[in-house]
C-alpha cells in the first residue's frame, strides 16, 4: 500500500501547481492545456477498460455526451452551479455505463466492441430528437453559469489529475490485479474465485464517471455544442489512438500519447489539416509495427539498457590457461 501512494500524490501536486501558474499563460495556451488533460482524461478512461480490464470499448462518446448533456441541462432548466453540474455529470457517466453493463458485459471480443459503438449511435439519435435537450442544434450554455477560462484550467488540472491518480490505483491495488487477470485468461481467473462480472462491472463503471467528468468539462469550454459532435465518434478515435501510441495498460502511456498526438501532431499541423491526418495514420502503422506495446514502454526499455550497461562492473581480464606459456 505504501507504494501506491507516492504515485497517486505526484499528479495532485502537479495539477495544484499547474492551476495556480495560470498568470504565465496566455488564453491561447489555457485553451489548449485545458484541452490536453482533456484528451489525457479521455484516454486514461479508455485505457481503465481496454488496458487493464481487456474490453476494447467503441462508445467513449456516449460517456462522454452524457456528462456534457448533464452538466448543460442542469444549468440550462435547472439554475445549478457549473461545480454541483460536473459532480452530477461524473454520476450521469457512472449511472449510463451501470444501465449498460447488463446487456454490454454478455458480449466478448469484438462483440462488445461492436455493442459499445450501437449504443453511442443510438444515444446519439436520440438526443437529435430531443427537443429538450435541443435536437439538432445542441445546447447553449448560459453566460452567468459559466467559469472563465482560468476557472475552467483549474477544473481541467483537477481532472487530469484525477484521472491518472484512478489509473494508478486500479493498476496498482488488489482489484487492479485481480482484473487484469480477468482479462489474460478469464476462464482460469474465474475458476479461482474472481468475478468477471464484477470486476468489469467496476471498471466500466469507473470508466464511464471519467469519461462523464471530462465531457462536463469539455461542454464548459466549449460553451454550445450540438450532439454530431459531442457525441460523435471523433472522441473515442483520440481516446483509442492517444493510449495505443502512448503505450496501453501502463499509468503514463496515455499521457504520453495525448501530448504526442494532440500537441505535437495536431496542433502543430492545424494548418494542414490532410497532412495531419496522414501523419497520424503513418504514426499509427510504425509504432503498431515497430513499438506495439507503445512510446512509453520503448522509452522505459531503452533507458533500463542504459541504466545497465553503465551500472554493469568492468570484468577483470581471465587469468591464461595453464600451460598457456610453457613449452612444447
Amino acid at each position: 500500500m505504501n507504494r501506491m501512494w507516492p504515485g497517486a500524490v505526484a499528479p495532485a501536486l502537479l495539477a495544484v501547481v499547474g492551476s495556480q501558474a495560470t498568470s504565465q499563460f496566455t488564453p491561447y495556451q489555457l485553451d489548449t492545456a485545458t484541452t490536453l488533460l482533456a484528451f489525457l482524461s479521455l484516454a486514461q478512461s479508455w485505457n481503465i477498460l481496454a488496458g487493464y480490464g481487456g474490453l476494447v470499448s467503441l462508445g467513449v462518446s456516449a460517456f462522454a455526451g452524457t456528462g456534457a448533456y448533464c452538466a448543460g441541462l442542469l444549468e440550462i432548466h435547472a439554475g445549478v452551479g457549473y461545480v454541483p453540474a460536473v459532480a452530477a455529470a461524473a454520476l450521469g457517466g457512472a449511472v449510463l455505463a451501470g444501465l449498460l453493463a447488463v446487456p454490454l458485459l454478455r458480449l466478448r471480443g469484438d462483440y462488445f466492441s461492436i455493442g459499445t459503438l450501437a449504443a453511442a449511435l443510438a444515444l446519439q439519435a436520440w438526443v437529435v430528437n430531443w427537443s429538450y435537450a435541443g435536437g439538432s442544434t445542441g445546447l447553449n450554455l448560459p453566460a452567468a453559469g459559466v467559469p472563465g477560462p482560468v476557472e475552467v484550467f483549474q477544473l481541467a488540472c483537477f481532472v487530469g489529475a484525477a484521472a491518472m491518480i484512478t489509473t494508478h490505483l486500479v493498476a496498482r491495488s488488489g482489484y487492479g490485479m485481480r482484473l487484469k487477470a480477468v482479462r489474460d485468461d478469464e476462464p482460469a481467473a474465474a475458476a479461482l474465485g474472481v468475478s468477471v462480472f464484477r470486476h468489469r462491472l467496476g471498471a466500466l463503471t469507473v470508466s464511464g464517471a471519467l469519461s462523464g467528468l471530462t465531457g462536463a468539462l469539455l461542454a464548459l469550454q466549449q460553451l454550445s455544442f450540438e450532439p454530431g459532435g459531442m457525441l460523435g465518434l471523433n472522441w473515442t478515435v483520440n481516446a483509442l489512438l492517444m493510449t495505443v501510441v502512448g503505450g496501453i495498460g501502463t499509468v503514463v502511456g496515455p499521457a504520453v500519447g495525448a501530448v504526442v498526438v494532440y500537441y505535437l501532431l495536431t496542433k502543430q499541423l492545424e494548418s494542414y489539416q490532410t497532412a495531419g491526418i496522414i501523419v497520424e495514420g503513418v504514426l499509427l502503422v510504425l509504432i503498431v509495427r515497430f513499438a506495439p506495446q507503445g512510446l512509453w514502454p520503448l522509452l522505459t526499455r531503452g533507458l533500463a539498457r542504459v541504466r545497465s550497461r553503465r551500472a554493469a562492473p568492468l570484468r577483470a581480464p581471465e587469468p591464461p590457461a595453464r600451460g598457456q606459456f610453457e613449452g612444447g
